[in-house]
């Protein structure tokens, strides 16, 4: 984003440190007269406040890495972040938001997955069967991804276009859409919750759905509202398998109507089903695994 600021403009340090997308600072790097620097520090403070109290007493996180060494690597081979080489750096809560934003935006651990016709089920995540996947993650969150066989469905996308932070997103119910060549396909969201974190390298790279469906392209952190209930409604464990061993059994099926296309006994489904097979119907496809259409 820093590419796209004009000569002679500096990007507002929460620009540069990945918590906004977009800003230019008016006040040449004097925080300490930012009217914004204020109001975004405060929201760091009471953030802070929220998931500490998600914490037990005197429990501390596990091999903290120093703020300033998550920060240079961060910014290694970028301009440094302004605040690195003053005394403000710790004397708001910056530097503590930051830490907790790199928690936020590590990829997720890997989960168990098992192979069904050459698709990587997960069987540690629960799964919306609108074909996103849902992991529990510290603080009462939950990380929110969409699953390999979609994926391998759709094929690789052109665009993605998610929640922003802080929106209100309701279990089944539209909450993305994806786009490749012009074609949309919306994804229904499998919980209520409002929006915490989003992964900024699926916006900058959306290839990485398809890539790394389960690890580097997750999509955003929720605070769920209605947790138990939500997951009640989703699958686990071996259902996810038996799930999907149904929902490749329907498309192998659509596939040998619609284009005489038959596996072998043992075959995986081909990479990018709609790219190969466009007789399919993006529209078909999308209403009957996405139940969006």
């Amino acid at each position: 984003m820093a590419n796209n600021i004009a000569e002679g403009k500096k990007p507002c340090i929460w620009m540069e440190a990945g918590v906004i997308d977009y800003k230019i600072c008016d006040k040449d790097l004097n925080c300490q007269d930012c009217e914004f620097d204020r109001a975004m520090t405060a929201a760091a403070t009471d953030n802070l406040h929220r998931l500490q109290a998600h914490r037990q007493p005197g429990e501390k996180k596990p091999g903290l890495v120093p703020w300033e060494k998550k920060m240079r690597g961060h910014f290694e081979g970028q301009r440094q972040c302004q605040l690195m080489t003053t005394s403000l750096c710790h004397q708001c809560s910056f530097d503590e938001l930051i830490e907790e934003q790199f928690d936020f935006f590590l990829a997720p651990e890997r989960p168990r997955i098992q192979e069904v016709f050459g698709i990587g089920v997960p069987t540690s995540n629960f799964l919306h069967r609108g074909h996103t996947w849902v992991a529990l993650e510290n603080a009462g969150r939950v990380r929110i991804g969409l699953d390999d066989f979609s994926q391998k469905v759709l094929g690789r996308a052109d665009k993605i276009s998610l929640p922003a932070v802080g929106e209100e997103i309701h279990a089944d119910e539209a909450a993305l859409t994806l786009s490749r060549q012009k074609k949309k396909a919306a994804f229904l969201a499998p919980l209520d919750g409002i929006i915490d974190a989003v992964n900024p390298k699926v916006r900058q790279n959306p290839g990485l759905l398809h890539d790394d469906p389960y690890g580097e392209g997750w999509l955003f952190l929720v605070s769920p509202s209605n947790l138990k209930p939500d997951l009640e409604k989703m699958l686990f464990g071996q259902c996810n398998v038996a799930w999907m061993e149904h929902e490749s059994h329907r498309l192998l099926s659509m596939l040998e109507s619609a284009a005489g296309v038959t596996l072998p006994s043992g075959g995986a489904i081909i990479d990018d089903v709609f790219g190969a097979y466009p007789q399919l119907g993006w529209e078909r496809l999308v209403q009957e695994f996405l139940r969006t259409a």
